[in-house]
């Protein structure tokens, strides 16, 4: 499944930043993906285990690599904490739909 995305990091001194252009790509439990933001185009490689635990490489292109470690909610937002040598802050990711789908169509619920 190949999703377009919305997220952040949060850095003291910078602020909370957006990432941009973010797609990801989920094969069973593995995430790869990439984006833009005020560093650098970036690339995304990691997990999502069983328990929701995520752990994320972003490696900036030609650059340093960050990591990232979380939780996923179960429904569509992972978060949590990214570390570069001791030096951490917070961020969030929130899937948004298949990317290339041009109709998300809702379904009548009825009862049994």
């Amino acid at each position: 499944m190949t999703s377009n995305a919305v997220g952040w990091w949060q850095q003291a001194g910078f602020g909370r930043q957006p990432m941009h252009e973010l797609v990801l790509s989920f094969t069973g439990d593995r995430i790869h993906g990439g984006g833009i933001d005020i560093v650098a185009p970036f690339e995304l490689e990691g997990r999502v285990r069983k328990d929701g635990s995520v752990e994320i490489i972003k490696q900036y292109i030609g650059l340093h690599k960050v990591i990232y470690v979380g939780q996923y909610d179960g429904e569509g937002t992972l978060y949590g904490t990214w570390d570069i040598n001791g030096h951490q802050g917070k961020w969030s990711i929130k899937l948004l739909h298949p990317a290339g789908a041009n109709d998300l169509t809702i379904q009548e619920v009825a009862p049994l």
